[in-house]
């Protein structure tokens, strides 16, 4: 679809170009994995990729000339293995941004889970969706119930492994 007239198409991927919002989007791409991936990651894996290929098609016309009698260059094995090297580092960057996206993932429909409703903290006037949410106190004293249960389980559990392993 076209953008209406007036308005120009936004590009995800361009940074902002006010100074304040780069330093947030700065920010949010240090927090976020997913968009550290798409801003930091994807870019360099495309160069890396198109890096790697280039090498291995040199190497490849190499070969077939060296074939027909031609001499071969050297170092062009360093070269692919410092560009597959590269190329493996991005990937890996990239595959613990992925588990950390799911990490964080499960981490927001736990809580999501456990505490359904926002935490706020107390203001003078408050809005309906404020009302809506639970105040910061109450937060706190669910939070430490948790904790309670969570040193519960723990010695509990304790408890079993020391009676388990005494028999």
């Amino acid at each position: 679809m076209a953008a209406p007239m007036g308005q120009q198409s936004a590009n995800p991927s361009a940074p902002p170009q006010n100074p304040a919002a780069q330093v947030q989007a700065q920010k949010e791409a240090e927090v976020d994995p997913i968009i550290k991936i798409k801003q930091l990651l994807l870019p360099r894996l495309k160069e890396s990729l198109v890096a790697l290929m280039k090498v291995a098609g040199q190497i490849l016309h190499q070969n077939s000339m060296s074939e027909e009698g031609h001499k071969l260059q050297e170092g062009l094995q360093q070269v692919y293995e410092k560009s597959i090297e590269e190329f493996y580092a991005i990937c890996d960057q990239l595959e613990v941004n992925l588990r950390l996206a799911l990490e964080m993932q499960a981490q927001q429909i736990d809580s999501n889970k456990y505490t359904p409703l926002p935490v706020t903290i107390p203001k003078s006037d408050m809005t309906m969706s404020e009302q809506q949410s639970v105040p910061y106190p109450q937060f706190l004293v669910t939070v430490k119930h948790q904790i309670t249960c969570a040193k519960d389980m723990y010695e509990m559990l304790n408890e079993f492994t020391k009676k388990l392993t005494e028999r």
